[in-house]
């Protein structure tokens, strides 16, 4: 009986984690002009929606909410989606625009018959003018006491 318990407590772990959005961005360059030469690289952003279907329907799947969201029998992974929160996220990070999105799906399926795992993932470059950028600089450095 406590194997079963076990068994069952690991399975349920696995299917809510595994239907997790991820929402992940870096600021840091190393010096590399992502940019344009006109445009200043603010962030490099991605974004994953995973889900787990049986026979094609959708059981759990990560929620266009925002990062570690999840919902149960809606199909999220849509372009759409990944892109709103893609865009969101840089408009967060004060970027003006995105440049260089790329959106891929992935499905593989799992040992269980009838299950499989689908992925949709986005990724971006948010920029801002050059001239935006410094502005943006400036206030900053005269703001500080």
């Amino acid at each position: 009986m406590k194997k079963v318990f076990l068994f069952c407590t690991i399975l349920a772990s696995a299917i809510v984690f595994s239907g997790c959005t991820t929402v992940e961005s870096t600021q840091k360059f190393n010096r590399m002009g992502l940019g344009t030469p006109n445009e200043k690289a603010i962030c490099q952003t991605y974004v994953e929606i995973p889900g787990l279907f049986f026979c094609g329907l959708p059981i759990i799947t990560g929620s266009p909410v925002g990062d570690g969201e999840w919902s149960m029998f809606r199909y999220n992974l849509t372009t759409e989606n990944v892109v709103y929160l893609l865009t969101k996220e840089a408009k967060n990070r004060k970027a003006a625009r995105v440049i260089n999105v790329t959106v891929s799906t992935t499905e593989n399926h799992l040992m269980l018959p009838f299950f499989s795992m689908r992925t949709i993932q986005a990724s971006g470059t948010g920029v801002r003018t050059k001239n935006a950028a410094i502005n943006h600089t400036v206030r900053e450095y005269d703001a500080q006491p």
